[in-house]
């Protein structure tokens, strides 16, 4: 009975503990999509969730630690969706449109996304000389993104010297995607109509994209 209780208690501790961690990064999320990455403190972070400092420190070591554990979630759930492309693809035109979809539906879902992302860049692209935000190591879109289409040069549809230029061209797209929307979603909205991505838009230029591959490698050949 004993050991039961103890086992009840340790997992009733882990679920706290990860309440209050995912408490915390939501609430640093918001402040900082809306105010800087470098106007929040960590009194603040803790004041929004109803905490002391201590308590933010016992869970992550500094701001930049909290950031970058901020990052790799969405990095992390992105992926996630991305590898289940895999299952249902039928060629890299549909990994590439699957791709760009859910990166432009990630950032039209909720505005405050492309808010959080450009204070990130204002962040890191500071005149001092410091580096605040580390990335994570480890599953980063582009990864999994090489991966699917290591799998369709495998298959004969695309040269396989051409991942890494399809990958920098469709991080080019997926970028512009984001900026867009942050354009449109907070400093113009709606106020060209033309500069709007639609899943159509996305589909014509995926096609573009692998159409100029294609030749390109053709006539290297």
């Amino acid at each position: 009975m004993a050991t039961k209780k103890t086992d009840t208690e340790k997992h009733d501790k882990t679920q706290r503990e990860t309440r209050m961690r995912t408490a915390i990064k939501k609430a640093a999320f918001e402040l900082m999509a809306e105010k800087g990455l470098d106007k929040v403190s960590m009194r603040e972070i803790a004041e929004k969730v109803h905490v002391t400092k201590p308590v933010l420190y016992y869970y992550f070591k500094n701001k930049e630690d909290l950031c970058a554990s901020i990052i790799e979630d969405h990095e992390k759930a992105f992926c996630s969706q991305l590898a289940n492309v895999k299952q249902y693809a039928k060629g890299p035109e549909d990994v590439l449109y699957e791709g760009l979809k859910l990166h432009f539906d990630f950032f039209m879902k909720d505005p405050i996304h492309s808010k959080f992302v450009i204070q990130m860049i204002s962040y890191t692209l500071d005149v001092s000389p410091r580096m605040p935000v580390e990335r994570p190591k480890n599953r980063y879109i582009h990864g999994m993104l090489e991966q699917l289409l290591q799998q369709e040069a495998k298959r004969g549809h695309i040269p396989a010297d051409a991942i890494g230029d399809v990958v920098r061209l469709i991080s080019g797209v997926a970028t512009e995607i984001m900026m867009s929307a942050y354009l449109d979603q907070h400093v113009c909205p709606r106020h060209s109509k033309s500069a709007l991505y639609t899943p159509e838009v996305i589909a014509r230029l995926v096609q573009i994209v692998l159409l100029g591959i294609k030749e390109y490698y053709k006539e290297r050949k």
